[in-house]
């Protein structure tokens, strides 16, 4: 299939969606289908590499300046989101020819698997915090202190909302508060929270909160990968 693209993007994104990965599945997928895709994808990696070579060539001729270029597929779905100049080709393969929730940067090009979060600083009714949205959930977690500033907050203050976009509602976070070995002592302290990438077309966000409390010192990692419907929490010592 040929399809021409008048070039106006800056940022051009491959995506694989691996769907039904697990340990049984991967010796039962023929050869075949694996060395299908692995050609499909690099193929397209090679095309965007050259989109992006001329894209480039366009930006610095001037206001007006336009290519059209054809591109012959066979596997997957191109599309231009014009709202953010992407070019996107994205198809989805029981193959594990990527690992999952992986990302790849090179140059304008981003390749990878499951790159379906976004992640960003906004406001939550009046109160600063970070978002982690993916397909299904969307997430917001106090904005608080700096490593140079920190201020005192409670665990039970980190959560600020968790709504669930399958089924349309908010979670019930009333009563979810983190502790160590169960002391009272360990739910506040001095503290920031920080997170580990802004952006969109991500495999995963995490939000990490520091906190000195009266008991330990201690970390909590809030992590939303793309395609779960859960979150994430894991802490340790600092």
């Amino acid at each position: 299939m040929k399809k021409g693209i008048a070039l106006i993007s800056a940022i051009i994104l491959i995506g694989i969606t691996i769907v039904a990965v697990g340990i049984i599945y991967n010796s039962a997928v023929p050869i075949v289908k694996k060395l299908q895709i692995s050609g499909e994808t690099e193929k397209m990696k090679q095309v965007f590499n050259k989109l992006d070579e001329i894209v480039i060539d366009v930006a610095s001729g001037g206001k007006g300046t336009r290519r059209t270029v054809y591109l012959t597929m066979g596997l997957g779905r191109l599309w231009l989101n014009s709202s953010d100049n992407s070019l996107y080709w994205k198809t989805e393969t029981s193959a594990k020819v990527v690992s999952p929730r992986t990302q790849q940067k090179t140059g304008n090009l981003i390749f990878g698997s499951n790159l379906e979060t976004y992640a960003n600083e906004t406001q939550y009714n009046g109160t600063d915090a970070y978002i982690l949205e993916n397909e299904h959930l969307r997430v917001y977690i106090r904005k608080t202190g700096s490593p140079q500033n920190p201020e005192h907050y409670k665990t039970s203050d980190l959560l600020l909302s968790v709504y669930n976009k399958d089924i349309r509602k908010s979670l019930d976070l009333d009563g979810l508060e983190i502790s160590i070995d169960s002391n009272p002592l360990s739910v506040s302290g001095q503290g920031y929270t920080v997170l580990s990438e802004k952006g969109k077309n991500l495999p995963y966000a995490t939000v990490t909160a520091y906190m000195s409390s009266g008991y330990i010192d201690y970390y909590i990692n809030f992590t939303l990968e793309s395609g779960e419907d859960f979150i994430i929490i894991r802490g340790g010592l600092t």
